[in-house]
């Protein structure tokens, strides 16, 4: 009945690679506690992401509902960018940097704490995208 255990192995099932099994874990979590944090839907959003069904990470990224969070912003910046709309992906981009002013040095290592370096590459394209200055591989300090 620890909703946010049960999501937390749902979020690591997930990123390991298990997409479906993880979420349903995650929904019945959800299901358990309707009023579920916003984190719960990080997950959904990067499966849609990663199927390149920007609209519906999209739809996903906008119930995160975590507005002084990073990641918040990250993802829909990412998502904005795959989309085109770069207002919005602008409008993003300000209030990540506002959170984390040197997002574009540290994204490879924040991103890869949760998802592989395919997905991480994935999502750094969006961001680029969306007009983020990600540092190259070469430059990051070990």
């Amino acid at each position: 009945m620890d909703t946010s255990t049960t999501a937390l192995l749902g979020t690591l099932i997930a990123y390991a690679g298990d997409w479906e099994y993880g979420l349903d874990v995650i929904e019945r979590a959800a299901q358990l506690n309707p009023h579920h944090p916003g984190w719960y839907h990080f997950p959904a959003f990067h499966y849609a992401y990663h199927r390149q069904d920007y609209r519906d990470a999209l739809a996903v990224a906008l119930r995160f509902n975590m507005p002084g969070y990073f990641f918040t912003h990250a993802a829909l910046a990412a998502v904005y960018g795959q989309l085109g709309e770069h207002e919005r992906a602008r409008a993003a981009l300000r209030e990540l940097h506002a959170l984390a002013p040197d997002f574009g040095a540290l994204v490879r290592q924040e991103f890869g704490k949760w998802v592989n370096a395919e997905h991480t590459e994935h999502l750094l394209d969006g961001l680029r995208k969306a007009g983020l200055a990600v540092a190259d591989e070469k430059d990051l300090v070990p």
